[in-house]
């Protein structure tokens, strides 16, 4: 394994290794920003849901989060496939057992240990794309892959499982992040014509919802509400978005406080550590959910602009490495990954602006947290171990 990594060490993508190393740099400054002057640091805030040493917590996350990734890296990403029953197995069993521990910020969602609690939602995500991908590489092996309903019902099936469970927490945004990826999968293991036919099924589906949310805006949260589909505060974010004004001391807070942080930013921001709506607390949880806006207010539009070129250059040289991997496996295992990040970042920023509704996504690489952020980073690790790879067949 070790001659291998270094016979193609030049083919390790250096280039997205120093976006991320910039991106988590951002996310260091912005969480300390977002951060300064509302707890003590030492102590944090309980009422505010600030964590003591937050700086150092999210430091010491990256640390860990980079070690990770390159011990991932060393490894062989084609003995994920071997493993992926006992992964997806796994990763089932502690998303039944978070509703035996207390609820966090009203959804089962974390497994409380020591130091840390764990997120089996975001491990979910990526245990998924790795079963899934093995499905589809080895229908692709077989003589007549069948593209068929019957042949794609263990990919829905495989991602329908973990959906409902997530739902169930609540926790719709990680939810929707699975179906964005189902999705990212499919348009690149699909037929042609397969793919015609989704793309056109997804775009009568989405002007339906829109339709649906303009011209009978009422009936359709109402509709929603009496399935019992949404819980009632995803409700009263879905009326915040349809609605701007619809109770902007509740439900419509957050986004309409995070709107105006990210207008007072201007072009080129109000420096570092400055910032009104920041430093006067009235954006909540803005380390998380809501970071962009204190990037935005402090560094402007040009800065956010930064912030996004970052993304899209991450998720090019991740494109990169799928078209030139050696095998399908790899190739769908990051189809995956990119459709997850390109719709985490999408959503976050979108309901950071107010154009997408809030779903409680958080910022890849930015926001602060554990569980996330390691994660993400294996899945960068298993992308950067295709990328060491890509010229094996030519040595051995």
């Amino acid at each position: 394994m070790e001659s291998i990594v270094k016979r193609n060490i030049r083919d390790l993508d250096y280039v997205l290794i120093a976006v991320m190393i910039l991106i988590s740099v951002i996310s260091c400054i912005a969480v300390y920003t977002s951060t300064l002057g509302k707890a003590n640091p030492n102590t944090g805030s309980a009422s505010l849901g600030i964590p003591a040493h937050i700086l150092y917590r999210q430091i010491a996350f990256e640390v860990l989060s980079y070690i990770v990734m390159f011990v991932v890296m060393l490894f062989d990403y084609r003995n994920l496939a071997k493993l992926r029953w006992y992964f997806y197995g796994g990763t089932l069993l502690l998303l039944v057992a978070v509703f035996g521990f207390h609820r966090v910020n009203g959804a089962h969602s974390w497994i409380p240990f020591p130091l840390l609690s764990f997120q089996p939602s975001e491990l979910a995500k990526l245990v998924s794309i790795i079963w899934v991908a093995d499905y589809m590489s080895r229908m692709n092996e077989r003589e007549v892959p069948d593209y068929s309903f019957r042949g794609l019902l263990p990919i829905f099936l495989a991602f329908i499982v973990p959906f409902v469970l997530i739902l169930k927490e609540p926790a719709l945004g990680q939810a929707l992040v699975l179906l964005a990826i189902m999705y990212s999968m499919l348009l690149v293991y699909v037929k042609k014509k397969q793919m015609r036919w989704m793309l056109a099924a997804s775009a009568i589906f989405i002007s339906l919802i829109v339709v649906a949310v303009a011209v009978v805006p009422n009936q359709t949260v109402n509709f929603l509400d009496h399935q019992h589909i949404l819980k009632p505060y995803q409700t009263g974010r879905l009326i915040s978005f349809i609605e701007p004004g619809y109770d902007p001391a509740s439900s419509g807070w957050q986004v309409h406080q995070a709107e105006i942080a990210v207008g007072a930013g201007g072009v080129f921001g109000q420096g570092i550590g400055k910032g009104s709506q920041t430093n006067g607390s009235w954006v909540p949880f803005q380390w998380t959910d809501f970071i962009f806006s204190a990037i935005a207010e402090q560094l402007g539009f040009v800065g956010s602009s930064v912030l996004i070129m970052l993304f899209l250059i991450m998720l090019y040289r991740l494109i990169r490495v799928a078209t030139t991997a050696l095998d399908d496996f790899a190739s769908y295992v990051i189809a995956g990954i990119v459709g997850m990040f390109a719709f985490q970042v999408f959503e976050n920023i979108g309901m950071n602006l107010v154009v997408t509704p809030a779903t409680g996504i958080t910022l890849p690489f930015v926001s602060y947290g554990g569980s996330s952020l390691v994660v993400n980073f294996i899945s960068i690790g298993i992308a950067l171990s295709v990328s060491v790879r890509r010229r094996t067949l030519r040595f051995d």
